[in-house]
């Protein structure tokens, strides 16, 4: 038995990338999963789907369901609560991890066009702040649960310079992690005399699977990213916490919450 045995948590982005570690690990210390994401078959251009990694859940012992979803429809965000629910029982967890990933993100001010920018609002925004309303509810009837919302050190400040490569993307991804930052800090508040802990966890420069093409495209040098199981482990150990109370309302930086060796 796991430190989340009995818990379920459901994760979106999950069929591949951070979202997919942050699954597996939770899965690990205990937790059955709702795999949520818009691939459920493989693409040409990248691995993982919902499917495959609802059954790397199972294989560690976990139950798990393959939800398909896309957050950038208002329809399915309520849709995807409420079939969580109906087929896992409940939702202890929920983790925001999704976000409007691509070349797109990097459109200078000049170039981006409103539905670019009101995309990335929508998927990096919009739907957590619809989760959590959807989610919420149900937690505060179970008197607790942790919400994580996966954020950017762009929220925070203007990266002028990667190693080898260009700084930050364009405005709309920074604003829209800058108001996910805020969004937990006003919800930790609220939530908090219901026992639901909201955090923000910046995961830092990650080697993903979309990590190499955007880095290329940037000319930013991948060998500075650090694993997934890095901000992977961070949002375990936050919802393994015993006392996750403690917690809510910060923004963690997850390679800064690694202890020394």
């Amino acid at each position: 038995m796991g430190d989340l045995d009995g818990r379920v948590a459901l994760v979106t982005g999950s069929s591949r990338g951070i979202g997919r570690a942050i699954a597996l690990e939770l899965a690990r210390r205990g937790a059955d999963i709702v795999v949520t994401a818009r691939t459920e078959t493989p693409r040409d251009d990248l691995p993982g789907t919902i499917h495959q990694t609802a059954e790397e859940v199972r294989a560690l012992g976990r139950r798990a369901a393959a939800l398909r979803a896309d957050l950038s429809v208002a329809s399915d965000i309520e849709s995807l609560a409420k079939r969580a629910i109906d087929e896992m029982g409940h939702i202890d967890v929920l983790v925001n991890n999704a976000a409007d990933i691509g070349l797109a993100m990097y459109d200078t001010f000049w170039d981006m066009s409103a539905e670019n920018w009101l995309r990335q609002i929508q998927i990096n925004l919009n739907a957590p702040f619809l989760l959590c309303k959807a989610i919420a509810p149900h937690m505060r009837e179970r008197s607790g649960g942790v919400i994580v919302n996966v954020s950017s050190g762009y929220g925070r400040s203007e990266i002028e310079q990667m190693p080898g490569g260009q700084g930050s993307p364009g405005v709309a991804y920074g604003a829209s992690k800058a108001g996910l930052d805020r969004m937990t800090v006003g919800l930790a508040k609220e939530l908090r005399p219901f026992g639901v802990c909201v955090v923000s966890v910046d995961p830092g420069f990650t080697l993903s699977e979309h990590c190499e093409t955007l880095a290329s495209a940037g000319g930013i040098d991948p060998q500075w990213a650090h694993p997934m199981a890095v901000p992977a482990g961070i949002v375990a150990d936050v919802v393994c916490d015993p006392d996750p109370m403690a917690r809510s309302g910060e923004v963690l930086d997850a390679p800064g919450a690694v202890p020394e060796p």
